[in-house]
């Protein structure tokens, strides 16, 4: 279970889903192998709408329906606990900040070539509804053949943004500065996304499950 401060719940989930835009199919084969795939989605009502080439052998791997799980990952990074207020002589371990909703459901497959068409041009008219409009039949028709419609549904949304909410509003800081400090554009993204996320920092400095702070050390100073 994760802490309260991390959980995502199922709207702001969902949102974090939109915003991704693709994620990785996840799906077992009756002897245990996993497939996976990246695909962009389009959400019709409650299904995540995909394509896949038909040459995939994901989509030819296994019996379907079957149980799936779909991975959206965020910007995500190297925290480390030298950023950390921690009274003299208590350590910490650092840690890693991210931000993942994982969509538990059932995939189906449709090898339909209308079904196809349709989920292709949905799909491009999400991002880009000027090329969507001037998407020539003949290129359609082609298309069509050459890839499988997937639908999936969401039956459960697990949904974790862990961006240090734990620790005090000076750390915060700190952690985001070394951060943009990286200068990737990962690193900069997961600083973003940090001083977004609201902080449930107690007033002394929170030490973690394995370390606490000795009795006899007063509370720093904020």
């Amino acid at each position: 279970m994760n802490p309260h401060y991390f959980t995502l719940d199922r709207e702001p989930a969902l949102e974090f889903v939109k915003e991704q835009g693709a994620g990785t199919l996840v799906t077992a084969r009756a002897d245990g192998t996993i497939d996976a795939t990246v695909m962009p989605i389009v959400f019709r009502g409650d299904n995540l709408i995909m394509h896949m080439a038909r040459f995939n052998d994901h989509w030819k791997s296994s019996d379907f329906p079957r149980a799936a799980a779909m991975i959206f990952t965020g910007a995500h990074d190297y925290i480390t606990s030298r950023d950390y207020d921690l009274p003299e002589g208590v350590s910490v371990a650092s840690t890693w900040d991210y931000t993942q909703v994982v969509i538990h459901g059932e995939v189906t497959v449709l090898d339909d070539r209308e079904w196809v068409r349709e989920a292709a041009v949905e799909l491009t008219a999400l991002w880009d509804k000027e090329e969507a409009e001037n998407l020539e039949e003949k290129y359609l028709e082609r298309a069509s053949k050459a890839i499988v419609g997937i639908s999936m549904t969401i039956d459960r949304i697990e949904g974790k943004a862990k961006l240090s909410q734990n620790r005090l509003p000076g750390e915060r800081a700190k952690i985001s500065s070394t951060l943009r400090d990286r200068g990737t554009e990962r690193a900069s993204k997961l600083a973003e996304d940090i001083d977004a996320a609201p902080s449930t920092a107690r007033r002394v400095p929170f030490l973690g499950g394995l370390h606490a702070a000795k009795k006899n050390n007063p509370p720093l100073a904020h």
